[in-house]
């Protein structure tokens, strides 16, 4: 669920506080974290330069959390929370009687809802956060509402669109846990939500002890402990049920996944390779740089080889996702030249890949790619609400700050051979295609 931009008694205060100091080219971190005693995990980041704040209360519950027969859930989850039964009845309208900023998204490992507003209104969009955390009590009529709005949301965002529709059926093809379920949901599921699956997903996610507050902005670390102490502090904790996936079961065999429709105008090929499941964080940064070289733009191999070279593509692209608790993995996107068939795309981009790992990559393109890591890391964290989006998974996945490369030294002692012994491994296995292809097109056969 995406919402559009709008202009007593106190428990102990912590159990442990501390702080890392990070620096990202000339900006420095100075990130502290303390856990409040009903065990709600806090990060703050000051940022100084203008008097605003970006809030944001993570949930560490996603579409991996699903109830089988329940697709969705978690995101529908996301709808309902909106409607809080508390001191806050309409937070659209409270949030936009004092220009404030929200959204909020669900992933597949976590649910965030953030609000970007001015500092001094930082006690009231607490109070907000709060009060939906600990008043949730859900209407049938809001039920059915929402249950609504949510099929309406699939077919506008997935069921209407093709591309989307594949890049799904894909994902159902190569995961074998909790990850291959749809984040929004499928139809046959969001159907069948009643009031017990949601009193009961409740119970098991939405508590304090269950959450990560950060705030990034023009504040002091103590001034939001002893806020968050106010208006979150008194929110008691419960038990948490949560089941991690293990990591994936590996593929035997190479999966194809072909989907037709008559609103595809020209076909679009998906080559997916599976990341295994890293035991260091630092081994993402090795794969981000070979994933770069390899279908990062315009400079990237597969673009020189298959749209400037042979002029059988009009784009190539290559993307990594590698945060996750399962294995991750590698798209590499190719929308042929008009006329072309997909098997000659197939060979050409085959054959691309195997003198990839057969010659690997340069000490100048190695380089390269590590220069433009740290200027796209600079923009990452160049503004308080990408400072937020950029932390917020980490934390999300339990990643300790010291190992999230804000300072580039795990960039920079990436070596060559580490990088090309690792594009051997990860593209020399079996791999998904996925075919997009035009509703009674001749585009698959010579």
């Amino acid at each position: 669920m995406l919402y559009k931009f709008f202009s007593f008694f106190i428990l102990p205060m912590l159990f442990f506080i501390y702080s890392i100091p990070l620096k990202a080219i000339s900006t420095e971190y100075n990130i502290k974290y303390a856990k409040l005693s009903n065990k709600m995990d806090i990060y703050v980041v000051p940022n100084h330069r203008i008097p605003a704040v970006l809030h944001a209360v993570i949930y560490k519950v996603g579409g991996m959390d699903d109830p089988i027969g329940k697709a969705g859930l978690a995101h529908y989850f996301e709808h309902l929370m909106f409607k809080t039964t508390g001191k806050f009845k309409d937070i659209e309208s409270t949030m936009s009687s004092i220009g404030a900023q929200f959204n909020a998204f669900t992933t597949r490992e976590y649910t965030c809802y953030y609000e970007l507003a001015l500092k001094k209104d930082l006690p009231l969009v607490m109070e907000v956060e709060a009060d939906r955390m600990g008043n949730f009590n859900i209407t049938q009529d809001k039920i059915d509402r929402e249950k609504n709005i949510v099929l309406e949301e699939r077919k506008m965002r997935f069921d209407n669109h093709p591309n989307n529709l594949l890049w799904e059926e894909m994902n159902s093809a190569f995961y074998r846990t909790g990850y291959g379920r749809s984040v929004i949901g499928w139809e046959s599921d969001i159907k069948t939500y009643n009031q017990d699956d949601i009193i009961r997903f409740h119970n098991n996610y939405y508590h304090p002890n269950n959450a990560i507050l950060m705030i990034v902005g023009d504040v002091e670390f103590d001034e939001v402990v002893r806020l968050a102490e106010e208006k979150y502090g008194r929110i008691k904790a419960k038990p948490v049920i949560r089941y991690y996936p293990n990591q994936d079961p590996t593929h035997n065999a190479n999966l194809l996944v072909t989907l037709e429709s008559t609103e595809v105008k020209e076909p679009v090929l998906y080559f997916r390779y599976r990341v295994p499941l890293f035991k260091r964080i630092d081994e993402i940064f090795v794969v981000d740089l070979a994933v770069d070289i390899l279908g990062g733009g315009k400079s990237s191999k597969l673009y020189e080889n298959l749209v400037l070279d042979k002029g059988i593509a009009v784009s190539t692209n290559a993307h990594y996702n590698g945060l996750a608790f399962s294995d991750g993995y590698i798209d590499i996107e190719i929308i042929p030249k008009s006329g072309m068939k997909l098997d000659v795309i197939e060979r050409e981009l085959d054959n691309a890949i195997n003198n990839f790992i057969s010659e690997g990559i340069t000490s100048r393109e190695l380089k390269s790619a590590k220069s433009k890591y740290k200027s796209a890391q600079f923009d990452k964290l160049s503004d308080l609400t990408n400072t937020a989006i950029f932390y917020i998974p980490y934390l999300a996945l339990g990643i300790p700050l010291n190992e999230i490369d804000i300072s580039y030294s795990k960039i920079n002692n990436i070596d060559l051979d580490t990088v090309n012994s690792k594009i051997r491994t990860i593209f020399s296995t079996d791999k998904l295609i996925g075919r997009l292809l035009p509703k009674g097109g001749n585009y698959e056969n010579k």
